[in-house]
């Protein structure tokens, strides 16, 4: 994996001097479906990762409904030194990857909220360099796409990837490379205002929230992914068409507003 230039890690630290001694920097929400036996230890890294750089935090663990015992796991979370609040917050019935999302990002009280995934594929040195950015955009989206990214994918998987990224262009004007990636991190402020005005919970979510996002002003930028990525799982069909449904949707909805 690469490492994050020593430029990245100083505007980081430069990103936080503002912040009030006491209080964390940067709100992490991490959403978990199903992760029991590996939530905490994803917590756990994410923490002693922005811990070893000083960087103040709190962790907002969501868990999306789960039935294994996902919040009890989160629990035995042991952070590092720097993390100022450890939050986990659940609810008994499955609603989506984006409804979790939301629900974190509400109870984010640092002025700014970075999203990674809880399976741990994403390693959290990805926050090192998704957070610098902040300091000028407001929103900063980890991108496989991304020319200095890494990717090994299978042909299909390529291909539904660039017609998904085509689709979301012509129907909403968003030019991003990458809307899915699970790692992302935002102005607190202007994420707030944003999740309100969001109603698509599940595939699209991170769709809609960039549409509302360019409307209301924000500066976004993409960053390349520092490990590489591998799509070889096939797509089931039946999320194909979910997020296609999800795609029309917020297309019709954001284009009467």
């Amino acid at each position: 994996m690469e490492t994050v230039a020593p430029s990245f890690l100083k505007a980081l630290r430069i990103l936080c001097v503002s912040v009030p001694k006491g209080t964390p920097c940067v709100s992490i929400v991490i959403p978990a479906y199903r992760l029991r036996g590996i939530i905490h230890a994803t917590a756990e890294k994410v923490s002693k990762v922005l811990g070893e750089h000083g960087i103040t935090h709190e962790l907002i663990i969501v868990d999306d409904g789960s039935d294994d015992g996902t919040a009890e796991d989160a629990a035995n979370t042991n952070p590092d030194d720097c993390c100022r609040r450890l939050v986990i917050l659940s609810y008994p019935r499955n609603r989506g990857k984006g409804f979790a999302l939301s629900v974190g990002a509400l109870h984010a009280t640092a002025p700014y909220t970075a999203f990674i995934d809880g399976d741990g594929d994403i390693r959290p040195e990805q926050l090192l360099l998704v957070l610098p950015p902040l300091i000028k955009w407001d929103a900063v989206l980890t991108s496989k796409y991304h020319p200095q990214a890494k990717l090994r994918a299978t042909r299909i998987r390529r291909l539904l990837g660039n017609t998904f990224r085509l689709l979301v262009k012509l129907l909403t004007g968003i030019n991003i490379r990458d809307t899915q990636t699970g790692c992302k991190a935002f102005k607190t402020k202007l994420l707030k205002e944003a999740i309100k005005k969001t109603y698509i919970k599940h595939y699209a979510h991170d769709v809609e929230l960039l549409v509302i996002l360019r409307k209301l002003g924000a500066k976004i930028v993409e960053v390349p992914a520092l490990q590489e990525i591998r799509l070889q799982a096939p797509f089931k069909l039946g999320s194909i068409m979910k997020m296609l449904l999800d795609l029309l949707s917020i297309t019709y909805r954001h284009s009467r507003a």
